[in-house]
């Protein structure tokens, strides 16, 4: 296709960083699905999540061309609003899309600047208007909220929302008359085979992938283990965002029953990550919200059954012998349900095993979700 428009993504952290786990990959997924239609440029830090050594494999301050799409890893030294501004009018792209609503350099001064050269730019709100998201630190999120009002900062912007119930939480915030396109999260199409595994009764391998935070739930999940009569093995992996957090979640590990081993097993490489979800049962994430929540479609491709919260897209999982998702109020019920699975015999579990397999493998290839990019990034399907 000659003379591509032009779309140009800020995001926080981008590949070969991983330990920001969902947003990376939503946006990989997007550039895969978009890159025959635009010519897309990508600006985002010289290093990963949580972390200050910039990447070895890369060129900080340069361009980079990485799978579909130019990637510029820039420095600390050189992020500030200047900048910023030069890139943007190197490319001079037709579209701007940011991965995030507080980022002041990745949101708010590419949104700013883009206003100020007219360019049709894009927020995407990722699930941080969430209350579960909303209660950390909220103080500061709420006074930041009220500021983007009061300056009209995001006025002519097109939200992106993944879900209606995201769209709901613009609309209160943002008021009824701005734009809002909802588009579901692209998944990696990627076909992998349903597997068989084997399982005892009364033992259960349950898995967590995900950054170590209070809105991911990981010391809760701990207390429901504690409940359980079932030998449970449960393995956590992620990034340690919360450290006085984590410390508490070491302190419940310390007093778990002798039939619940907990290991943290660091952080995992997405590249690593079909290999390792192949060894558990169940995956476990009890978290406050999800606005999709790559890594419960992922585990279900790879044939794991998902224990969840019902606060994600992926609901009445029961209803269809897929899985669980569950209120966060019933601990009662998050018990019943992993010594429900723990009690399963190898016919039985693989059963269900399927249907989660199933699932995943129709939210991954729905063509109709790329429509909806269709429409958020104004082209004719």
């Amino acid at each position: 296709m000659e003379n591509k428009k032009k779309l140009l993504i800020f995001i926080d952290w981008y590949k070969p960083g991983y330990k920001a786990g969902g947003p990376i990959r939503s946006i990989s997924n997007l550039i895969s699905n978009l890159s025959e239609i635009f010519d897309i440029y990508v600006i985002t830090r010289n290093t990963d999540y949580l972390e200050t050594t910039p990447y070895t494999n890369i060129q900080t301050d340069h361009w980079n061309n990485i799978d579909n799409a130019s990637v510029y890893y820039i420095s600390k030294k050189r992020l500030n609003l200047s900048n910023i501004k030069k890139l943007i009018i190197e490319i001079n792209p037709s579209i701007i899309y940011c991965n995030s609503l507080y980022s002041p350099f990745f949101s708010l001064f590419p949104i700013h600047v883009a206003k100020k050269l007219k360019i049709h730019s894009i927020i995407a709100v990722r699930g941080m208007l969430s209350k579960g998201s909303l209660n950390i630190k909220a103080k500061k999120k709420k006074i930041f909220l009220w500021l983007i009002k009061k300056f009209g900062l995001f006025k002519k912007c097109v939200f992106h929302a993944t879900t209606i119930e995201e769209k709901k939480n613009i609309q209160y915030f943002f008021g009824n008359k701005i734009q809002i396109i909802v588009a579901q999260n692209l998944s990696e199409q990627k076909s992998i085979p349903f597997l068989e595994k084997d399982k005892k009764p009364n033992h259960l391998k349950l898995v967590s992938i995900g950054r170590i935070a209070p809105e991911k739930n990981t010391l809760f999940a701990l207390e429901v283990l504690k409940k359980s009569k079932s030998y449970i093995s449960f393995d956590i992996y992620g990034p340690i965002y919360n450290h006085e957090y984590w410390n508490k979640c070491l302190n419940v590990i310390k007093n778990l029953p002798s039939n619940i081993v907990v290991k943290y097993k660091g952080v995992l490489p997405h590249d690593q990550l079909n290999y390792i979800l192949k060894k558990y049962h169940s995956f476990f994430l009890p978290s406050t919200g999800e606005n999709f929540g790559h890594s419960i479609i992922e585990a279900m491709s790879n044939s794991c059954i998902p224990i969840i919260s019902d606060k994600t897209p992926w609901k009445n999982l029961s209803e269809k012998k897929v899985g669980f998702d569950l209120p966060l109020d019933r601990i009662d019920l998050l018990v019943e349900k992993i010594d429900f699975i723990a009690s399963m015999n190898n016919d039985d579990f693989n059963k269900m095993s399927y249907n989660s397999y199933l699932y995943a493998q129709k939210i991954i290839f729905n063509k109709e979700v790329l429509k909806s990019y269709y429409k958020l990034f104004q082209l004719s399907s």
